[in-house]
């Protein structure tokens, strides 16, 4: 994991746990704070859930957001 992919990932644990948001939601706000766009925070969820999803930092992060999230 990258540490941009690191960020993107804290990003949504911090944004969800301000606002308590749903998925697209929390994707939006970090988007905008991130200066990425929508598809693009999704796209990368995406593919950190199937290059890091059995890795502990991953999980660790994954765990600040809801298991309905889906990444």
């Amino acid at each position: 994991m990258t540490p941009r992919e690191r960020e993107l990932l804290q990003g949504m644990g911090n944004c969800y746990a301000a606002c308590h948001g749903t998925f697209d939601e929390t994707v939006a706000m970090v988007a905008g704070s991130r200066g990425r766009s929508v598809s693009d925070v999704r796209a990368t969820l995406t593919d950190l859930r199937t290059r890091c999803g059995l890795e502990p930092e991953f999980l660790e992060l994954r765990a600040r957001v809801p298991l309905e999230f889906p990444y």
